[in-house]
């Protein structure tokens, strides 16, 4: 399947929910609150709704998200929102974010009848959301940690806590992406570019395939995996060095500066032209394979408990996107790099020094005792990592499955289908569990 398609699904199918329950909001409201922008959606008939999800992202437009509609129709209150760094990646500064997530937040539960709130998390949706949580049940102690790269201010106190949250396909955190993304073969000297053929993952001698999935060696992966955490550490070693130099007076600006990173990747869940080995080759069991039997919610409504494979085909177009500008680079700065993209590492698969940086779902939920629930997508690129989330989850109360063949934008995956319709009730399985879980507890 084309990363494009990826991206398609993540983005459109926002936009368009299954036939069967489109439109079950028919007048969403517009709300602006104060450096956000958000609508609210409320469920057309039935009883007014006492819960409330609040459904947002860190940069990506969800006015009009899949969930909002799909949770709408099923009774509740939501509340799509997007953050004062939204459409704008290279600005991003992580630790303001919260305070996006307090205004949402503090709206719903100002509304009449409203007695909780819940928190979705949809792919970069994740770590906003447990961010938000771990501070508002810590404080700003959480996030001004030592091994932190960026620290958060004393004005992430007194955030108001959800009381539960849902990950759907919600992936480690930005900077471990951005680590799975980095493509080490490359260099950039001089205005020339230099391959590394020891590290090239589009050399057919590495493993390589331009027709189907590639299939890449344990020894290739080791190296390639080091050489990924080697690049992080370098590019933050750098970014640290010019900041000081920053500090002494001793570079062209006192405050930032832009950051680019060739062949890196663009940034965010499916966006295209990085170099994760996982997207070419999708046997590489220990990143898209459960470690041992979870749940799998099948397409008939039913629940099987076993060792689960992601139906994701392989991307080997990934060779040309990754090389371009326009798809395989990315633009930060110096602040927003550091923020909400770098993480230290010894490898990127299993070495990643996850609360390195604030943007980390896998260490937030470390933190966070309310409720949660984590599901996977079945055919996308996430299921070990939401699976070691939920190892490291602190909850009592948590609960963890596989949606058989959803893609990354909960819809059915039909270029991994092997009959037609094979995936058809994906979107309707999902929000049909999250309204189980949801009101079991609530």
């Amino acid at each position: 399947m084309k990363r494009i398609y990826h991206w398609f699904v993540l983005t459109t199918a926002i936009a368009m929910a299954a036939p069967t329950v489109s439109f079950a909001q028919t007048h969403p409201e517009f709300i602006a609150l104060g450096r956000i922008s958000a609508a609210l959606y409320k469920p057309d008939k039935g009883p007014a709704p006492h819960l409330a999800f609040v459904i947002g992202h860190r940069t990506a437009n969800y006015l009009n998200h899949i969930a909002c509609r799909e949770l709408s129709s099923r009774g509740f209150l939501a509340l799509c929102f997007n953050t004062r760094f939204q459409n704008n990646e290279s600005q991003v500064r992580w630790e303001e974010t919260p305070l996006d997530v307090k205004a949402a937040v503090e709206f719903v539960r100002r509304q009449p009848g409203i007695t909780k709130v819940i928190l979705f998390g949809h792919s970069g949706g994740g770590p906003l959301m447990s961010f938000y949580q771990a501070v508002a049940e810590n404080g700003p102690a959480y996030c001004q940690k030592p091994e932190r790269l960026v620290k958060c201010g004393d004005d992430l106190r007194g955030l108001p806590p959800a009381d539960a949250i849902v990950f759907a396909d919600a992936h480690a955190g930005n900077p471990v992406q951005a680590l799975r993304s980095l493509n080490p073969s490359v260099t950039i000297d001089g205005g020339k570019r230099y391959v590394d053929p020891a590290l090239d993952p589009f050399d057919p001698k590495n493993g390589y395939s331009t027709n189907g999935s590639s299939h890449y060696s344990k020894a290739f992966q080791e190296r390639y995996f080091a050489a990924q955490a080697k690049r992080m550490n370098e590019l933050i070693d750098q970014t640290l060095a010019i900041q000081e130099r920053m500090k002494k007076g001793d570079y062209p600006y006192a405050d930032d500066d832009i950051f680019l990173i060739p062949s890196g990747g663009n940034p965010g869940a499916g966006a295209g032209g990085d170099a994760k080995l996982a997207t070419l080759d999708p046997t590489i069991a220990n990143l898209q394979s459960t470690d041992r039997p979870e749940k799998l919610l099948k397409n008939d409504g039913s629940i099987v408990t076993q060792i689960v494979k992601s139906v994701e085909v392989a991307e080997p177009e990934m060779a040309k996107t990754n090389r371009a500008f326009d798809t395989g680079t990315k633009i930060f700065t110096l602040k927003s790099f550091l923020s909400a993209n770098a993480t230290r590492a010894r490898n990127a698969n299993d070495g990643i020094d996850y609360c390195s940086s604030n943007n980390s779902t896998t260490c937030a939920v470390q933190s966070i005792s309310v409720p949660i629930m984590i599901a996977a997508m079945g055919a996308y690129q996430f299921i070990r990592d939401d699976e070691i989330i939920f190892d490291k989850s602190a909850s009592r109360d948590k609960d963890y499955f596989v949606l058989e063949g959803a893609a990354h934008g909960f819809t059915p995956c039909t270029a991994c289908e092997t009959t037609r319709g094979q995936y058809s009730n994906s979107v309707k399985n999902l929000f049909d569990y999250i309204r189980d879980w949801t009101n079991k507890r609530f």
